[in-house]
């Protein structure tokens, strides 16, 4: 046999067996398109019938369905976990899952903003009522209020919401009523000269060196003769964890001193020094409440050191009636343009008639770290009529006594931070104090104040605003968002008085007693939780 013959006999036979499996091919396609036009003639026709087990369509119609369908890259639809469950393709939805969005749920701290718009404005105090906030990075150039030589309002952290810091006494001096006695201003007198004023009032301005005996820290400062026998006030940061106090009079003799008694919120105290008989020279009190602005003041002190002794400053009366936040406390005091400088605090503001109307405890300075200032002109007194009230108290109970306090600590929920944590925007309780009468009334640690008796607050001194209309003993309403729950409720709580709350909370100190001995998991019993700051809460 040829073998070209049969090669191309191969090949025809190839060809034609390859013709035949396609004609195979098509007519199997045409079958399956056929049998695939009979089943959805019978759906159409028939649809009750498709349920039932006889009626279901041939493997081969499936076939076609389940083609997958060709799509664009990234143009499947992307789902979530809300989304509705996927639907079979033969199905036909009620409603396209996508079709309408729905309106983004509103968060706790987008509807306490909701809550505080649909509120009417609050009315702003006018004139003497302004309230000034002044303290670290409250104006530029981070000004600062200086004390005595201590920067006033450089307290970072947390606070005590209507508590009274522990002040000292002295059980062993005998108390007396108030040496005070205010006069009232003369009829149709002219101003004195600043000289005479001077002669006057200076014998009665006296220089303080207090000494620390356990830290060997000491302070400079000045202070007011209110008595013959010998008792002087001046203010309480110049005394204050101090325990040695020596009193330079203006002819340069000294006495020793001892503290009677002082009052951190409100910067007052009163020494009583040794006089040995001698009898002090006591200056004429003015009425504060008469000063207007613009009339002559002058400071007494004693500024930086003893070689400055009894220095007077004079200018006016800038303001009455301030309101300045000083270390977490808002004090109600007399803004006066002539000269104050460390040292001076607890010296005497005097008025045009030569009357000591005030008791100078601050300044305004642009450094935290010393009493230099770019801003002059800036001093600030304590009212006499102010002092008068805390000095009789002072003398008579060794306290002020009836101060309310709800016996709580926190710190302040800024806007940013509420709106980060989706809270709202208030005072966040650290701890309770077990020995506060609100301990047990429905408060928790973690609540948020929110407001008292119906006002919204968002800082501790509007809380204490209204707190101190009220006096221990009386009831107020805290309303508080409960973050456990994410419920807001109105908590009625009892006032207490500051005193009763003086020193450590004992629930606290069995607290560091047994974390400090290794059981740190007691720390939450007692009732007693305590909180570094907001941010240590949030992220367990």
């Amino acid at each position: 046999m040829d073998r070209n013959n049969l090669y191309n006999n191969n090949q025809e036979d190839a060809l034609e067996q390859a013709a035949r499996q396609q004609a195979e091919f098509l007519a199997q396609q045409e079958q399956l398109r056929e049998e695939s036009q009979q089943v959805q003639a019978v759906q159409q026709v028939q649809p009750e019938q498709q349920a039932q087990p006889e009626q279901q369509p041939a493997p081969q119609a499936n076939w076609e369905q389940v083609q997958p369908e060709q799509r664009t890259p990234f143009q499947v639809p992307v789902r979530d976990s809300l989304a509705a469950p996927r639907m079979d393709a033969q199905q036909e939805p009620e409603t396209p899952p996508y079709s309408a969005p729905q309106p983004p749920r509103q968060t706790v701290h987008e509807q306490w903003r909701a809550q505080q718009a649909a509120q009417p404005p609050k009315k702003k105090k006018g004139g003497a009522g302004k309230k000034v906030l002044i303290a670290v990075g409250g104006i530029a150039a981070a000004a600062a209020l200086f004390i005595g030589g201590v920067t006033a309002g450089s307290m970072v952290g947390g606070f005590n919401v209507g508590g009274n810091a522990p002040g000292s006494s002295n059980t062993n001096v005998p108390t007396v009523p108030s040496a005070i006695s205010i006069a009232q201003a003369p009829d149709n007198a002219e101003n004195i000269p600043g000289d005479v004023i001077y002669e006057r009032v200076n014998p009665s301005v006296v220089s303080i060196t207090a000494t620390s005996l356990t830290s060997n820290g000491g302070s400079l400062g000045s202070g007011i003769v209110m008595s013959e026998d010998g008792y002087i006030v001046t203010n309480h940061h110049v005394t204050e964890d101090m325990d040695k106090f020596t009193i330079m009079l203006s002819d340069g003799s000294e006495l020793n001193a001892a503290l009677v008694a002082g009052d951190a919120d409100t910067d007052v105290a009163v020494l009583k020094a040794e006089t040995g008989g001698r009898k002090l020279t006591v200056p004429e009190f003015g009425d504060s409440d008469t000063l207007r602005p613009g009339e002559a003041a002058y400071a007494i002190g004693t500024p930086t050191a003893y070689r400055l002794t009894n220095t007077i400053t004079t200018g006016s009366i800038s303001a009455i009636n301030r309101n300045i936040t000083i270390n977490d406390k808002v004090m109600t005091l007399i803004q006066t343009d002539a000269a104050i400088n460390s040292g001076n605090s607890g010296g005497a503001l005097v008025n045009k008639y030569g009357q000591v109307v005030g008791i100078t405890n601050a300044k305004l300075s642009s450094n935290v770290f010393s009493s230099s200032a770019s801003y002059e002109g800036l001093g600030f007194a304590i009212p006499i009529n102010t002092a008068k009230a805390i000095v009789d108290e002072l003398m008579a109970n060794g306290y002020v006594a009836g101060r309310p306090s709800i016996g709580i600590s926190g710190s302040e929920i800024s806007e940013a931070t509420a709106q980060y944590n989706d809270v709202p925007q208030g005072v966040l309780i650290q701890s309770i104090d077990s020995r506060a009468k609100a301990y047990g009334q429905g408060l928790e640690v973690r609540d948020i104040i929110t407001g008292i008796n119906g006002k919204t607050i968002t800082t501790m001194n509007e809380i204490n605003e209204v707190k101190n209309q009220f006096k221990a003993g009386d009831t107020v309403t805290l309303t508080v968002y409960r973050m456990s729950t994410g419920e807001t409720k109105d908590v009625k709580v009892t006032l207490t008085d500051a005193h009763d709350l003086e020193g450590t909370d004992p629930a606290k100190i069995r607290v560091d007693e047994a974390t400090n001995g290794g059981d740190s998991q007691r720390g939450n019993q007692g009732g007693y939780n305590s909180f570094p700051g907001f941010g240590s809460i949030f992220g367990w």
